[in-house]
């Protein structure tokens, strides 16, 4: 979800300290979550969006749908599926599984 805010707040040309500020958190709340080391609280969500309204709390939460409400163009997520398992065996051969 880190990831999804910090596009959020580039599409918004928001930096980190103006966000603390808007909301009315320690900026250090903010950094914290950018960097992946905490994950946001209800009550920052609720911050966040109270004062965000059109920022789509499903695509900040799930990365599905649109990142604001009003847009009409779908972020994608991204899912990679496996497309083959190389198993290397002690003697040096190998196998190969494919889907």
């Amino acid at each position: 979800m880190h990831e999804r805010l910090r596009k959020w707040m580039s599409n918004e040309s928001l930096k980190p300290s103006k966000l603390a500020e808007n909301i009315k958190v320690n900026r250090a709340t903010i950094s914290h979550i950018l960097s992946g080391r905490n994950k946001p609280s209800i009550e920052f969500l609720q911050k966040l969006l109270n004062n965000y309204s059109d920022l789509n709390a499903n695509w900040l939460i799930t990365g599905v749908g649109y990142m604001k409400k009003n847009q009409n163009i779908k972020e994608s997520v991204n899912i990679k599926k496996i497309d083959k398992i190389v198993v290397f065996f002690d003697d040096n051969s190998f196998d190969e599984l494919k889907r």
